[in-house]
């Protein structure tokens, strides 16, 4: 599965199912236009109760935000905040903030995951008896990487790196990641007191669970940080789905991007997709029938389309670092160029699944690399991504 790797941009084609460059939001901060057409509109007319809890970052700059009515996509229940990262209370964070449904600010003393859970847990035993589409948005895992007790057990020698992160680097990552997989632990067992709730309550087998997230962290592969590169550790994400007309114990190699997911949803519970959605539907392949996807399209750092990428920027693991990108996935292969559409990476994804050999520069690939490039630059004229020139600004809030 394949995201757009950065949290606003992310967040705003799981909502519209519609690419980043079509809705505007094409950075964090920025506000995104209500319509009518987004995934609790189309779930609210089909008659379903709209719940939304935790992160929404598609209000602008406010941070934490109270998301006012009329600026939440539908949704008709809101508990939560625009934009934030603190979780716990500490010298340097004041801990979770929340706002109310009305727009009381709430410091809860619990981690914000557990809360998130907790308020999630009673959005469900009020609305049990009428269909509901529940949106939850946790934070975790993410920045700053600090699990609770007992979730921060985690030591340097329990780390399993990737081998696309070399020796001389890890030493700088770990501490990162042994957070990160104590936040994944934390989320496990949340996600664990949801699963429980739902089966005591009989809403398990009658719920579709969609579990996914908005982008990748890249704890030092190719020697890069955090979110906004094309390589698999920042746009890779996971998708797990539970429930009716879901097969299970399916493994899918079909390839998936987030402005798939709300047609998706949307078909799976028997709701017309609106024409405004540029997702594919997926629900065929969730069901475990047959479904030929030949390609996503991918948009990263589009706010720095204007930046010249020097030839020698090159990071810690030698990779050309660039400033904005198009990347197209096939079933085999990734192909990522920069904002005068030069090839700066090219992988062989099923040889080669950590990346670690471009064949950006091989001779023998140059017809392979003319052909993708081709490809790619069809996709975003189909879409009408203007691509590489420059977006029309978007205006924050």
């Amino acid at each position: 599965m394949s995201s757009f790797s950065f949290t606003a941009k992310s967040k705003a084609a799981f909502q519209t199912g519609r690419y980043p460059h079509q809705t505007g939001v094409i950075n964090n901060n920025i506000y995104l236009p209500e319509t009518r057409d987004s995934l609790a509109h189309c779930f609210s007319r089909a008659g379903y109760a709209t719940g939304y809890i935790g992160k929404w970052h598609l209000d602008g700059a406010a941070k934490p935000g109270f998301v006012k009515p009329g600026r939440r996509q539908g949704y008709s229940f809101f508990e939560g905040f625009n934009r934030g990262h603190w979780y716990y209370k500490s010298k340097k964070l004041a801990g979770a903030r929340y706002f109310t449904n009305d727009g009381k600010l709430v410091k809860p003393s619990e981690f914000e995951s557990i809360y998130q859970t907790d308020l999630a847990i009673g959005y469900m035993k009020r609305n049990r008896e009428k269909p509901f589409l529940l949106f939850l948005s946790y934070g975790t895992p993410h920045s700053p990487y600090v699990p609770p007790a007992p979730f921060n057990h985690y030591k340097p020698s329990d780390l399993k790196w990737r081998p696309n992160v070399s020796e001389e680097i890890r030493q700088r990552y770990a501490k990162g990641l042994c957070g990160y997989y104590g936040l994944i632990e934390l989320l496990d067992h949340e996600i664990g007191r949801l699963v429980k709730f739902m089966k005591g309550a009989g809403l398990l087998e009658k719920t579709i669970i969609f579990f996914t997230s908005d982008h990748g962290d890249s704890h030092g592969s190719h020697g890069l940080q955090h979110k906004g590169h094309p390589e698999e550790e920042s746009t890779g994400i996971p998708l797990i789905l539970h429930g009716p007309k879901v097969k299970k114990g399916l493994v899918s190699q079909v390839l998936a991007s987030q402005v798939d997911f709300a047609p998706t949803l949307l078909s799976m519970a028997g709701i017309p997709v609106p024409g405004s959605m540029a997702g594919r539907d997926l629900s065929a392949a969730v069901g475990g029938g047959e479904q030929d996807v030949p390609w996503v399209y991918l948009q990263g750092k589009m706010d720095r389309l204007g930046v010249r990428p020097a030839a020698d920027t090159r990071n810690a693991g030698g990779r050309v670092v660039a400033a904005a990108w198009r990347t197209l996935v096939t079933p085999r292969y990734k192909l990522a160029v920069d904002s005068r559409l030069k090839v700066r990476l090219l992988v062989d994804i099923e040889k080669d699944p950590f990346e670690l050999k471009n064949l950006a520069a091989e001779p023998s690939l140059e017809k392979l690399r003319g052909e993708l490039l081709a490809k790619l630059k069809e996709v975003g004229r189909s879409i009408g991504d203007p691509f590489p020139r420059p977006l029309p600004g978007a205006k924050p809030r």
